[in-house]
């Protein structure tokens, strides 16, 4: 769908349009998935935090003000829920790493396994994580990231930058099977 589309049907769900709403959670509902699964690291969770993020901004849709800023808007709402999922994770256990790898497979668009990068996922800082999954997984640029997360352009880009290498580091360091 296109920019004129998509806000329209920002417009429409904005006035009560419960359908518009509902197309417009159609076009972005994997990457609100994949983005919480890389930060939560749980199926169960990643879809709980999506579920919640799309009740609240169900809930209170009206007061988008810039209706093709929707999907921005529910990342804010997702990134929300997930530092809440996180919060709720350091209470029941000190190791934030956990990883169950048969709920961390994703099948890219060409049925590929991405499991090990997921696993190189969970080394990262939580910061490293936020900002790379919006800009990988979600296609955010560094000022979209930013506005949605709180932390400054630059440290936005230094996030990615070093976590990129990290990943790569122990992907390519590693011996093939």
């Amino acid at each position: 769908m296109d920019k004129k589309g998509r806000k329209k049907l920002a417009e429409l769900a904005v006035n009560g349009d419960t359908d518009a709403f509902s197309k417009l959670y159609g076009e972005i509902y994997k990457e609100l998935y994949y983005y919480a699964l890389a930060n939560l690291q749980n199926a169960e969770d990643a879809a709980d935090a999506v579920q919640d993020a799309v009740l609240d901004g169900y809930m209170s849709i009206s007061s988008l003000r810039k209706s093709e800023a929707f999907d921005s808007w529910m990342f804010k709402i997702l990134v929300a829920k997930i530092k809440q999922k996180q919060k709720e994770y350091a209470q029941r256990r000190s190791n934030l790493d956990y990883i169950n790898e048969s709920d961390a497979i994703i099948k890219d668009e060409n049925g590929f396994e991405r499991c090990e990068i997921l696993e190189e996922f969970a080394d990262l800082s939580e910061a490293e994580r936020l900002c790379i999954s919006l800009h990988c997984i979600a296609g955010y640029k560094g000022r979209e990231i930013m506005e949605i997360t709180g932390i400054k352009d630059t440290t936005v880009r230094s996030h990615i930058s070093r976590g990129k290498a990290k990943i790569r580091s122990k992907l390519f360091g590693k011996e093939v099977t």
